[in-house]
């Protein structure tokens, strides 16, 4: 009878000690990883940034790819890229948080939120090439935003089939 006790006391006990909240989560991560994550941090917040930039973001950057790309002005180039890196900070820092603290990925797995993260920075990149291109007056509109536009799509695509993917999965 004492054993019956002991094993149900020691049961009740250890799930006490074994479940870890999102804090005990992110204590562990800082204090294993020398960190200190921003207060608004949270798995919650996370996944809302994630998936605005899947359906906001992605309709902004349509938007501008459609309709102010074509005319490869300096200045809409300037601040879509200023878009893109922002979001792309936003994306990593949560990626970092989320990772660090046992909680998966930003999208969904490493290799996914690569590939974009490196989309986004080939995109901003392309961008910045569009801004820093010298004026020339014979030069064709086409020439120079194919690179950029070719990136927006590699962008789009990897995008779309992730958000796909978190439909089939029925998180969305």
């Amino acid at each position: 009878m004492k054993k019956i006790l002991l094993i149900i006391a020691l049961l009740s006990l250890s799930q006490f000690g074994f479940s870890c909240d999102e804090t005990c989560k992110r204590t562990k991560a800082e204090t294993a990883n020398n960190v200190k994550f921003a207060s608004y941090l949270n798995a919650k917040y996370c996944k809302s940034t994630g998936l605005d930039f899947l359906m906001q973001g992605r309709r902004s950057l349509q938007s501008y790819r459609d309709k102010q790309l074509p005319t490869a002005h300096r200045g809409g180039a300037k601040n879509i890229r200023n878009f893109i890196l922002q979001r792309k900070d936003w994306l990593q820092e949560c990626d970092n948080y989320l990772d660090l603290t046992e909680q998966g990925r930003i999208f969904r797995d490493k290799e996914t939120t690569d590939k974009i993260m490196a989309a986004m920075t080939g995109t901003a990149e392309e961008l910045h090439k569009i801004m820093r291109r010298p004026k020339s007056d014979i030069e064709s509109l086409e020439m120079v935003i194919a690179p950029a536009a070719t990136k927006f799509d590699e962008l789009f695509k990897l995008i779309d089939a992730h958000y796909l993917e978190l439909q089939r999965r029925g998180l969305l």
